[in-house]
């Protein structure tokens, strides 16, 4: 693949388990403590992972404390309820994906209702900020679209710093 633009590295390590599994963790956005995460943020599709690693490397240089864990989703039937699609994780493995309690942004380039839909009864509920494209109603430029799906820097970084009360830059 070639482009004009300069575009994340997706980690060839995690390309296997992804495939395999649907999802996998990027350890080289994670904090490598594997206990209960502080935040976790999951992408699915390029562009939410391009905004969000972009997120996470900002949160890891100003908080270095934050356990912070980095997935990837390749096939978003992995969200779904056990036994319902071919991929579809156990609660157990959800659980040691998305932790027990830690606050989840997850975002995508589809609908936020149907990640909701998919995750039927393991939905996590307040914890969980789904991120996705919101029909403006009229013509936006990229940027204008970015801001109004919530993916644009400032509004990543505040709903990341707000989910998981930290101080903002500001007070760093």
């Amino acid at each position: 693949m070639a482009g004009k633009h300069p575009t994340p590295q997706h980690p060839l390590d995690t390309l296997d388990e992804e495939l395999r599994h649907g999802i996998a963790r990027w350890p080289h956005l994670s904090h490598p403590d594997p206990g209960e995460p502080d935040l976790v943020l999951a992408s699915a599709g390029d562009l939410p992972a391009e905004r969000l690693t972009t997120l996470a490397r900002r949160l890891r240089t100003a908080h270095p404390h934050l356990r912070l864990r980095y997935l990837h989703v390749h096939d978003l039937t992995a969200l779904a309820e056990a036994g319902t699609r071919p991929l579809a994780m156990t609660e157990k493995a959800f659980t040691e994906h998305f932790g027990a309690r830690a606050p989840v942004i997850l975002a995508t380039t589809g609908y936020p209702a149907d990640i909701h839909a998919l995750l039927g009864a393991r939905h996590p509920g307040a914890r969980l900020t789904v991120l996705g494209y919101r029909d403006p109603g009229r013509h936006l430029t990229q940027a204008q679209l970015l801001a109004h799906c919530r993916l644009d820097d400032d509004g990543l970084w505040q709903l990341a710093t707000h989910t998981a009360l930290l101080p903002t830059e500001a007070t760093t």
